[in-house]
């Protein structure tokens, strides 16, 4: 029986991108909830606070202020749930250099790497290839 995510997270500083985002995931008919944060330092609280239930899946933007995705991930990883280890990450960048793709290919907890913005068919073959009993339009 075919089900759908129970949560996706987009974690980007711009809120414009996180709602186009959102409604890409949503258009995809994949997901049951889509938290939006623009404060890495949020979206760790949150994540925390809501242990063991971790995202089904996370997009996470490298560059942001404050705490940027790099260092996202290395407290993610750091976090003791258990389910965390079964969220799919994918990191997001309007451009990547090759310094970010080898860091991101050594970065345990990347699963898949993709340039912004997101669509819906990318959203829908992240989707297949990590969820493939789900069900997208």
């Amino acid at each position: 029986m075919n089900k759908k995510l129970k949560t996706v997270l987009l974690l980007d500083d711009n809120g414009a991108t996180n709602v186009i985002h959102a409604k890409f995931i949503s258009k995809a008919n994949c997901v049951e909830q889509i938290l939006k944060f623009q404060c890495a330092i949020k979206a760790l609280k949150h994540l925390k606070s809501e242990a063991p239930k971790s995202p089904d899946l996370i997009f996470v933007d490298i560059n942001m202020p404050v705490m940027n995705g790099w260092k996202f991930l290395e407290e993610f990883e750091k976090m003791n749930s258990p389910e965390k280890k079964e969220s799919i990450v994918v990191l997001l960048s309007t451009s990547l250099s090759s310094n970010d793709r080898e860091k991101a290919s050594k970065t345990k907890s990347i699963d898949e790497v993709r340039l912004k913005p997101l669509t819906v068919k990318a959203v829908q073959e992240i989707v297949a290839n990590f969820f493939p009993l789900c069900p997208t339009n």
